[in-house]
């Protein structure tokens, strides 16, 4: 009996050592499951749009109950996100608060009034999303439900886009764009037909860096070692992503696809095969691609946005440099967007808002060579007690380089896809900083780190003038 008894008690020693772990770095109890679901499902209509799939739907204010619902679920988890030990654990949290602040001065520098109450209600709502992912997900099977999630819709989204451009069905809330592509030698107007997505992916460039995350994250579940063989559907939806990045035509989803692929490579296979990787796809491209292939900074649509990012650092040589010119004003000074995202949020948000921006890149981007080099130095041995955090690290480094990358060629400062990669990348540097063998965070705000942000963001700024001046005609 007492060796029944000895034999008995030992899983439960065993569980009870296993418990001490909190799943996430910001401890407290895991957010309600109804929560969960209801936030799966606003990510959902955020690529299927179910006013635009059905019509009758359209004055239906689903998305915002869903997420309403949700955060409602989640008060207590999210009171917890919010409190500041737990702002300083997770920097990235604070700065994505900080961007709504930022917004708010951006006018009030200006007095403004309009502008203060509806930029920072728009935002709000952005920030509640945030809020909600690193709220909710935290756990890896919820990280990998929610990936899961988001690479199915998206997938499905840009399948109805390639039939739709194929003309293989016409859907009537699909809609693409021919867009002029420079002068040909006989002074006509060159135009090109591109694809766009739905809702707010109308954009061809917005759409092509959409692609190339959802690649990416179709590769993470096909090369899924406990996935059914169900897993080869995956190689059917890169083939559709492929085609779509073709559709939209757009160059910079090509620089995004090789910025994603180096930073995929370097980890695991070292310098010498990203180089290589580089090469090979910059051959590719060249004969391929066509339109795609032909990247001009002196001529056509690459030094019209140049130009573009002239106008707005030019008007920041005012008053307006700290605070900037106003969020939603760079239309207004320039006559369209930035078409650069970090460009954008320095000229509307001033060095203080455009600081924070890059500052949402800048730790996760920290936290995620933090690991990738502790797992390098570890030669091949785990360092997450949880081998789904392990596999999905270096597809998490693909991910927001590719999102980085892309925001070079679009302004998306203050929209929810945007805040979804800063969020996803944020809870899973909550979680894997738990799973480490040692529970400690990976990245912290301290007086170190906003030195560290306060040159990268100043040397960015720089950099940008100086390129400017060099290339701009």
């Amino acid at each position: 009996m007492s060796a029944h008894s000895q034999t008995m008690r030992t899983p439960v020693r065993m569980q009870k050592r296993r418990q001490q772990y909190p799943l996430s770095i910001m401890g407290g109890h895991s957010a309600p499951h109804n929560a969960y679901c209801l936030f799966l499902m606003v990510n959902i209509t955020l690529f299927l749009r179910p006013a635009e799939l059905i019509p009758a739907l359209a004055n239906l204010p689903i998305y915002e109950v869903l997420i309403l619902s949700s955060f409602f679920l989640s008060l207590d988890q999210i009171k917890r996100t919010l409190q500041v030990p737990m702002l300083k654990r997770q920097p990235i949290t604070l700065c994505v608060i900080g961007i709504l602040v930022a917004v708010v001065l951006s006018h009030a520098s200006h007095m403004y009034l309009y502008g203060i109450r509806t930029s920072s209600i728009a935002f709000f709502k952005t920030l509640i999303y945030y809020i909600l992912l690193v709220s909710v997900i935290d756990s890896p099977q919820r990280l990998k439900g929610l990936l899961k999630t988001v690479a199915i819709t998206s997938s499905v989204m840009i399948l109805l886009c390639v039939i739709d451009y194929s003309g293989l069905h016409d859907f009537e809330f699909i809609k693409h764009v021919s867009d002029r592509d420079g002068v040909s030698d006989a002074g006509d107007a060159i135009r090109v037909f591109r694809m766009r997505g739905t809702g707010i992916f109308q954009d061809p460039n917005d759409l092509s860096v959409l692609i190339v995350t959802t690649s990416i994250l179709c590769l993470y579940f096909f090369n899924d070692p406990t996935a059914s063989p169900l897993r080869f559907l995956w190689i059917l939806g890169l083939i559709v992503l492929g085609i779509g990045l073709l559709y939209t035509r757009s160059r910079g989803g090509l620089l995004t696809l090789g910025i994603a692929g180096m930073v995929f490579v370097l980890p695991k296979y070292g310098k010498n095969a990203a180089i290589l990787f580089a090469l090979v796809g910059m051959a590719a491209v060249t004969v391929l691609a066509g339109r795609q292939g032909n990247i001009d900074l002196n001529s056509g649509t690459g030094q019209d946005r140049i130009l573009l990012w002239r106008e707005g650092l030019m008007a920041l040589k005012s008053p307006d440099l700290f605070f900037g010119i106003g969020q939603g004003l760079y239309s207004d000074l320039a006559g369209l967007a930035a078409h650069n995202s970090y460009v954008h949020a320095f000229t509307e948000l001033g060095l203080f808002g455009g600081t924070l921006y890059i500052g949402c890149f800048f730790f996760a981007g920290l936290g995620l060579y933090r690991l990738a080099r502790f797992q390098c130095s570890n030669k091949g041995k785990p360092i997450f007690r949880n081998q789904e955090l392990e596999r999905y690290l270096p597809y998490a480094a693909a991910i927001l380089a590719a999102w980085c990358g892309g925001m070079m060629s679009l302004s998306r400062c203050y929209v929810v896809p945007t805040y979804m990669i800063v969020g996803v990348s944020a809870a899973f540097l909550n979680l894997a900083a738990a799973s480490l063998a040692k529970p400690t965070p990976v990245i912290y705000w301290n007086k170190q780190h906003l030195i560290r942000l306060t040159g990268v963001s100043f040397g960015m700024f720089i950099a940008f003038f100086v390129f400017v001046r060099f290339f701009a005609h």
